[in-house]
């Protein structure tokens, strides 16, 4: 008997197997605009090293049966504290994309955030069952205003507004590949892509396959906003192209929002509001000044301020400044069910994980995500077990012995 070939969601055992299929499995250009952070990648890495620098305490002689890994994040109810972050290039780790992250985290219970420049319409997602998250990107009132309108038009149900990005961070691979900003594939990156693209013929044949156009326009010329039939020119000065670039030119913008945009931008969105990228609990009492439902300790997984604190060792700071007033989720190095736990014990809600789904995406599509959905979950009561702690519901700092 001839054995069946196994399925790659199935070859992937935790994230660094689905990073290496990754890496086999896309461009170089594309492989390393996610895999990449800013400068040396030493916020980056401290990311990771911070979870590995908590211990636990477990408690011995217990039995807690099968542990509940449910809760609540802004009220909506969570099968699995694990999110999937907002991201951008989406579209351009397999043609499932967006959407087929947002199906694999709604099988998993849990919540996909659209990004702005994820490459997917917003409005592809308007029929999908469940909470639905939009992260905004952009920078005059005007362009948010329109975004803000398409996603309660839409039925999105949260807001996620992202505050580090002033200016973008010096990410040297993308500058090395050429792609630093924005990755276009036209006519202009053509011969010096090309090479890449044609050594990962799977990939290029999948995108084929999808309809995607992987040449697409020069800049300057019209592109028509897939579900609104408006067309936008992108010229020297960038901007996405309403949350629904091609999945050929996904083009990555500094956010400058300041707090009284904050204040604007809460005062136009009546769902759940949330301020992405605090690093300090001292902006977590502003966010909270600003009207925001909760904050996101984040550093942008390494790809903004190189020598930003690892957000697993500002994680205490920002719980205590909130206190009652915000929930508090986290996200930047969690690689394992391990960290989520860890995460949660230091008094997080939930966790957003970016590049562990990505890696899986791009591997394997929508399965590969529900793959990786299904590692964490099995991590994290595999954890509880063995820590004695009946559920996500009895973390506290008591479960961690700190160095």
């Amino acid at each position: 008997m001839v054995a069946l070939p196994m399925p790659i969601a199935a070859r992937i055992h935790n994230v660094a197997d689905a990073r290496c299929l990754a890496r086999r499995t896309l461009p170089r250009a594309v492989f390393d605009y996610i895999d990449g952070g800013a400068e040396d990648e030493v916020t980056m890495g401290e990311n990771e090293r911070a979870f590995r620098e908590i211990a636990f305490r477990p408690r011995m002689a217990v039995n807690v049966g099968r542990p509940r890994l449910d809760t609540t994040v802004l009220g909506t109810p969570v099968a699995l504290p694990v999110l999937l972050a907002p991201c951008g290039l989406v579209q351009l780790m397999h043609p499932d994309g967006a959407l087929g992250a947002e199906r694999a985290a709604k099988r998993a219970g849990t919540v996909s955030v659209l990004s702005a420049v994820a490459g997917t319409p917003l409005e592809t997602l308007a029929d999908e069952p469940g909470p639905r998250w939009f992260q905004l990107y952009a920078a005059e009132r005007d362009t948010a205003e329109q975004l803000m309108g398409r996603a309660a038009d839409a039925g999105f149900e949260s807001l996620v507004v992202t505050v580090d990005t002033p200016t973008l961070g010096n990410r040297e691979r993308d500058v090395r590949n050429g792609v630093a900003g924005s990755l276009r594939l036209d006519a202009r990156s053509a011969i010096r892509l090309g090479p890449q693209i044609l050594a990962h013929p799977g990939w290029s044949l999948r995108m084929f396959r999808s309809g995607m156009r992987l040449f697409t326009r020069a800049p300057g010329s019209p592109v028509t906003t897939p579900g609104t039939g408006a067309q936008t020119t992108d010229g020297p000065g960038e901007r996405p192209v309403g949350a629904a670039s091609s999945a050929g030119a996904v083009v990555m913008l500094a956010s400058p929002f300041t707090w009284d945009d904050i204040a604007w931008i809460r005062s136009r969105w009546s769902g759940h509001f949330l301020v992405k990228g605090v690093l300090s609990g001292d902006d977590a009492v502003l966010a909270a000044e600003a009207g925001a439902d909760a904050v996101v300790v984040s550093n942008h997984g390494g790809r903004q301020l190189e020598g930003a604190p690892a957000t697993m060792r500002v994680l205490p700071e920002v719980v205590a400044a909130a206190g009652d007033r915000l929930e508090v989720l986290l996200d930047g190095g969690v690689r394992r069910g391990g960290d989520v736990i860890k995460a949660l014990a230091t008094g997080a809600r939930a966790v957003l994980v970016g590049r562990p789904y990505l890696y899986a995406l791009a591997a394997a599509g929508e399965a590969g995500v529900e793959r990786m959905l299904d590692i964490f979950s099995s991590e994290m009561s595999r954890t509880l077990s063995l820590l004695g702690c009946p559920g996500v519901s009895d973390l506290d700092r008591s479960w961690l012995q700190e160095p």
